[in-house]
């Protein structure tokens, strides 16, 4: 398979993608935004592997709002934790270097070093910008980058959250599910598109989850787009499509809404799909 996912090369996104079917050997192919990766699927790639959720940050909104517009569907998901280390060609550096979200997820660590913050588009660049520099400088840089011989590592762990993880789905325009068996924990997604607003639309819903017994893992709201109020649900919930209980709950939730199904598959552990 030919997958798109975030670039440049060293990203988390890469690394996720590393890790769906490495038996496979997947080609992967690094773009250089969230949209060119969806725009792939289908195209010039079979899937996407892209970030969906992240621990401390919540969901990542332009994969939702993408996902509202063009029928995609999940085929599983990938966790991985998300560490931070400094890296410095001196021990007392007069700068440092940071993309600009791993900035805000080692914010306490930055404002602690008292140092001038060089925001950058990538993690990459950051170390890019550190190699190539004579000043004594620093960067944020992920922790499964290795540390390049000229350099130094000040601190190995500085995330304001030590557990942070992500959570990556690979995405594709085909939407096989994979079979059941009770032997693996399932998981689903559906978004919930606000076409028939009216009182009480959002309980009438989740009370149909709670109906049928099935366990909500998360719900976001995004706006629809049209006016105040209206909104769109993304859900994920435990379960597969092929068990009664979540086929109750999708036929009864259809008189209700226009419902994107999104697909049924693996839940992941940290550090795999």
């Amino acid at each position: 398979m030919r997958i798109a996912t975030l670039g440049p090369a060293g990203t988390f996104s890469e690394v996720a993608a590393g890790l769906y079917q490495p038996e496979k050997q997947h080609q992967i192919q690094l773009l250089d935004s969230l949209v060119s990766c969806l725009d792939a699927i289908g195209n010039d790639c079979d899937a996407a592997v892209v970030p969906i959720e992240n621990l401390t940050e919540g969901f990542v909104s332009p994969v939702v709002d993408y996902l509202v517009q063009r029928p995609l569907h999940i085929q599983a998901e990938i966790r991985i934790p998300v560490g931070f280390q400094c890296l410095a060609n001196s021990a007392q550096p007069q700068q440092i270097w940071a993309q600009f979200v791993a900035a805000g997820q080692c914010n306490q660590y930055l404002n602690g070093l008292g140092l001038p913050v060089i925001h950058t588009a990538s993690n990459a660049l950051s170390l890019d910008a550190l190699l190539a520099t004579e000043k004594p400088s620093a960067a944020v840089v992920p922790k499964h980058v290795s540390c390049p011989a000229s350099l130094q590592i000040l601190n190995s762990n500085i995330a304001d959250n030590p557990r942070n993880e992500t959570r990556f789905v690979v995405l594709s325009a085909t939407s096989e599910t994979p079979e059941f068996d009770k032997s693996t924990h399932w998981k689903s997604s559906l978004l919930l598109i606000d076409d028939n607003d009216h009182p009480g639309l959002l309980v009438d819903s989740l009370q149909v989850f709670a109906k049928q017994q099935i366990n909500l893992t998360s719900i976001v709201s995004r706006p629809a787009g049209s006016q105040f109020g209206d909104y769109h649900f993304f859900i994920d919930f435990d379960g597969h499509l092929s068990e009664p209980g979540i086929a109750a709950a999708l036929q009864e939730l259809a008189k209700m809404n226009n419902i994107h199904w999104l697909g049924s598959y693996p839940a992941a552990a940290i550090g795999n799909q």
